[in-house]
């Protein structure tokens, strides 16, 4: 390793052990946030929920406008 000698020799293993911990953070990261703001988006819209409810034949035109003046305020 170069040791014996007093020079220095780069091991690269380190490095690229530590760079593929990196990345592997990063993407964990990156995929709970995602994870995270989908399941977000998907509860808030309550126009979407309560128009699905409504194709379904699950509530009428005056449930579905009574419930989104409700749930909006």
């Amino acid at each position: 390793m170069g040791l014996e000698n007093d020079s220095f020799s780069f091991f690269p293993f380190g490095a690229i052990f530590c760079l593929t911990l990196f990345c592997f953070v990063a993407v964990r990261i990156y995929a709970i946030r995602n994870r995270y703001r989908d399941f977000n988006q998907k509860d808030c819209d309550i126009a979407l929920i309560l128009k699905s409810r409504m194709a379904k034949g699950e509530l009428n035109e005056k449930e579905y406008h009574r419930l989104k003046d409700l749930l909006t305020k």
